[in-house]
């Protein structure tokens, strides 16, 4: 189970890589079962926007000694959220059953797959996959409670601020970063309804970006076994090796380089559009804090968006020749459209009269 929590991490923190480099998820991952990364990784990318992956991302993000250090978390803590799941998980009746449902069908299918055919053993096999999955659920959620139970307001402030002040490093939103802000009831049922608004929407890029991802992952899985499919010593050791890979094949391969390029305008065409209807429920003195933690930032903040370039590969300024937004759209490190900034100002100059 560890294993799999591992893997939940190391896939959100990963993702952040998709802006300039392509998405890392574990190589052999992908290759064993492309199908299956297909589901895991549209379910990453929901827990994003639904903000479970906020959570997650601390057992992550929190292995850096920096962000540790920017956010307040102890030593105590930090081992807490290493291992954030004990033996009391299996006390909970829904795991225990699962786990004894998944012993049943292994051994079903250990003792009998001789004289079963081959769709009937696919078939076990998929339901053994199925029950697993939702042991992972358990798992994961359970985590996600033990991890905030560990953290202070204090501490959760900073981490809300991080990834509000972050999102121009982001290739996608954190909707519940915006609770940095101090929402009041009203706007976060405001929020809420923007968010089911933009839900087709969102679902529609989901589509779009997983099936470019699949393509990018095929080809570097591909090119990392014709280089000898080398053994990782850890998440870094990977995160390295697929930044090099990546960079490899943007510049040898134009397909490659064409879908990494559309998945970076897509994934931040829809993270403005997103990002620009929630500022606007946000009074003049919640903007002048947004503005203030994205011109200004505090510690917290710069470590993260430093760790976010260096996961991408990137120096404090970025490479040449990759993507470049349009005029007034997102640029590279600023969680605030310009255009939207100038509209806001000459907003507050010139206040509209109520209707």
């Amino acid at each position: 189970m560890k294993t799999k929590l591992v893997l939940i991490a190391v896939a959100c923190l990963l993702f952040f890589s998709t802006i300039g480099q392509a998405q890392m998820m574990p190589p052999d991952f992908a290759s064993q079962d492309p199908e299956r990364m297909k589901v895991e990784l549209e379910r990453v990318i929901r827990s994003f926007w639904e903000g479970q992956a906020a959570t997650t991302m601390v057992m992550g993000l929190g292995n850096t000694p920096e962000i540790r250090t920017a956010w307040g978390i102890t030593d105590e803590q930090f081992r807490q959220f290493r291992n954030p799941i004990g033996p009391e998980i299996l006390e909970n009746p829904e795991f225990k059953k699962l786990e004894e449902e998944n012993i049943a069908l292994n051994r079903v299918l250990r003792e009998s797959s001789d004289s079963l055919g081959q769709d009937a053993v696919a078939e076990m096999q998929q339901k053994i996959r199925d029950v697993r999955d939702r042991m992972n659920v358990i798992a994961t959620n359970m985590a996600v409670n033990v991890i905030n139970d560990l953290l202070t307001p204090e501490q959760k402030q900073k981490i809300r601020e991080s990834w509000l002040a972050s999102m121009g490093e982001m290739p996608l939103i954190l909707p519940v970063a915006f609770e940095a802000l101090h929402l009041t009831d009203a706007q976060k049922q405001q929020m809420g309804e923007i968010k089911k608004e933009l839900e087709p929407e969102f679902e529609k890029h989901l589509e779009k970006f997983v099936e470019g991802q699949m393509i990018l992952s095929n080809k570097m899985s591909a090119e990392l076994i014709r280089q000898g499919s080398p053994r990782f010593r850890g998440p870094e050791s990977m995160l390295e090796t697929m930044q090099v890979i990546a960079k490899q094949l943007a510049a040898q391969d134009p397909e490659f380089k064409r879908i990494q390029d559309e998945m970076a305008s897509l994934s931040q065409t829809f993270s403005t559009q997103f990002r620009t209807r929630m500022f606007d429920v946000l009074t003049d003195e919640q903007w002048a804090h947004l503005q203030e933690l994205n011109d200004n930032p505090p510690e917290h903040v710069l470590a993260i968006r430093k760790r976010l370039r260096a996961m991408r590969g990137e120096s404090e300024q970025a490479e040449p020749g990759g993507w470049v937004p349009g005029p007034g759209s997102w640029q590279p490190g600023d969680a605030i459209p310009g255009a939207y900034r100038i509209e806001r100002e000459t907003r507050s100059r010139f206040p509209r009269g109520e209707n």
